[in-house]
């Protein structure tokens, strides 16, 4: 009977969040998490896709769909070159990314979807996974996300790794260790 409670909340937790929407996000807000472990490297971002591409609905015109594109290009192919600079030595690659824009579920997106301030939101969620050749234990991490991507105001970056630590970062370039 002590564990009713516990299994409980296990069961209903999800049917209780269940059509729930992304609710209120703050602009210019993201959330970073880095695992960082022997030689891999996870990485999760998430937040509004107006810090990423300066508006939160689905892109419809030519300008606006190169502007996603040009974001999901430089999370994709410039991701350790541009975003998280590691020591070269370290021989790191990427195994796998994804940058995707989701849209908040929206029973009159039919009739907003061509109405650019409708209330609409919408957040990026995109992950990676790299492997280097080397331990990746006390390297630096140089983060350049609010560089390239300039409407970014405030990061909360959760580093778990060798030296677990949370930290709220507003610098253009965060250098930490993993």
């Amino acid at each position: 009977m002590k564990n009713f409670l516990p299994l409980s909340l296990f069961i209903l937790l999800p049917i209780l969040s269940f059509g729930k929407s992304m609710g209120t996000h703050e602009h210019g807000a993201l959330k970073l998490e880095i695992a960082a472990e022997e030689k891999s490297i996870d990485i999760d971002l998430d937040g509004p896709s107006e810090a990423f591409i300066g508006f939160e609905y689905l892109p419809s015109s030519a300008k606006e769909k190169e502007t996603f594109t040009k974001a999901q290009d430089l999370w994709t192919n410039d991701l350790l070159t541009k975003l998280f600079v590691l020591d070269s030595s370290l021989n790191c690659k990427i195994v796998s990314s994804s940058f995707k824009q989701i849209i908040e579920n929206d029973n009159h997106k039919a009739h907003n979807k061509h109405k650019k301030n409708s209330g609409v939101h919408s957040e990026i969620e995109a992950q990676a996974k790299i492997t280097c050749e080397k331990v990746i234990k006390d390297q630096s991490i140089a983060i350049a996300l609010k560089k390239h991507y300039p409407l970014m105001k405030k990061i909360l970056i959760d580093l778990l790794g060798s030296k677990p630590r949370t930290l709220n970062s507003t610098l253009p370039i965060e250098n930490l260790k993993l």
